[in-house]
């Protein structure tokens, strides 16, 4: 195992960095008012010494996930981080489990075993759990060796390829600690899955959540099977972060909680319905991975009546234009031969004869 810390694990500050760019517009949430108004005063030399400053933390950020070697191999799609707002859900049954254990929130000790580049400390930080372990470590090494580290809930977003999943569910069922595990919809499904299921229920996002991928750790995203033009213009489209890399969204997921030993499962789902513990309002909550199911069904089966709708409304409309076109041209028919018709005293006769004579 290593000792190497990324930046962000090394000291969690309370104020986050913010580029120089960042600092100088007043339209960001960064903007440096004080740093602003003096800029211009400043001289050449102190202006060289920030801007080279600020270009090497961003390299750094740049660099990030490949810094440094990971002790373990990795499947180059595992390599995505969760978006804040995923924490954001759980952070209410983080803080009860906290208060049930007699702690604080920033003293509970949250251990995720899987490590990326380690955004998952910044994102629970800025939640209030300070007492954060992700480190680039080989989890399952650290099993072997009898080194996982003290602590009061496991939380993670495994890797989604390989047997990973499956080796986790074991792993918690032997650990007796609160597990909050983050698994694409896909996964859940599995066969293995329905001998662990019973132990957890579920908390679903109404819109599926976004996940980002440092930068460096797929190099060669989007490029596969793809012309140089092609691939300019997917990397393009592509929504990125200085802070956390590029943003996706491959798959639709949702939380497996277990908060036993220290409460059961019926008792937190009660008091999420109670509202003594309050979820955000775009949360849903399930005591059977059967109903959810059923929920996406339904909300499918709505889609479709909805676009279906949408289709007919379609028709309607393009018929009603139809129609419209059909009245206008009648009338200007009609108008036209208004216009043509004989004037009084003139010839009524098609062949131009006059009937008087």
């Amino acid at each position: 195992m290593t000792d190497t810390k990324p930046p962000s694990q090394q000291h969690p500050q309370k104020q986050q960095w913010a580029s120089l760019a960042d600092r100088l517009n007043p339209n960001r949430p960064a903007f440096d008012a004080q740093l602003k108004s003096s800029w211009k005063t400043l001289s050449k030399k102190e202006k060289k010494r920030i801007i080279t400053q600020d270009r090497k933390a961003i390299q750094a950020l740049k660099s990030r996930g490949t810094s440094y070697s990971l002790p373990f191999e990795a499947d180059t799609d595992d390599h995505c981080e969760t978006s804040h707002v995923a924490y954001a859900h759980i952070a209410p049954i983080l803080t009860y489990i906290a208060e049930q254990i007699g702690t604080t929130p920033s003293n509970l000790r949250i251990y995720d075993p899987y490590y990326c580049a380690g955004t998952v400390v910044q994102h629970l930080n800025k939640l209030g759990f300070e007492n954060v372990y992700n480190q680039p470590e080989d989890f399952y090494q650290v099993i072997r060796d009898g080194c996982v580290p003290q602590h009061d809930v496991l939380l993670t977003n495994p890797p989604y390829s390989g047997d990973h999943f499956e080796r986790l569910l074991k792993f918690c069922s032997e650990n007796n600690k609160p597990a909050l595990l983050l698994i694409p919809d896909h996964l859940s499904k599995k066969k293995y899955v329905q001998d662990y299921r019973d132990k957890y229920f579920f908390l679903t996002p109404v819109e599926r959540y976004f996940y980002w991928t440092p930068e460096g750790l797929r190099p060669n995203e989007g490029n596969d099977g793809d012309d140089q033009k092609t691939s300019k213009k997917k990397k393009s489209k592509q929504h990125k972060n200085l802070m956390l890399g590029t943003r996706n969204s491959p798959f639709a997921s949702h939380w497996f909680i277990c908060t036993n030993p220290v409460l059961s499962n019926e008792k937190v789902i009660s008091l999420i319905q109670s509202e003594e513990i309050k979820l955000l309002d775009w949360c849903n909550l399930f005591d059977r991975q059967e109903d959810i199911v059923q929920a996406n069904s339904f909300r499918k089966r709505k889609e479709i009546e909805q676009n279906e709708c949408k289709v007919e409304c379609a028709y309607q409309q393009q018929e009603q234009e139809e129609e419209g076109q059909r009245k206008r041209r009648k009338k200007k028919n009609r108008v036209q031969k208004e216009k043509c018709a004989p004037v009084n005293g003139g010839t009524d006769a098609v062949d131009g004869s006059n009937p008087f004579f």
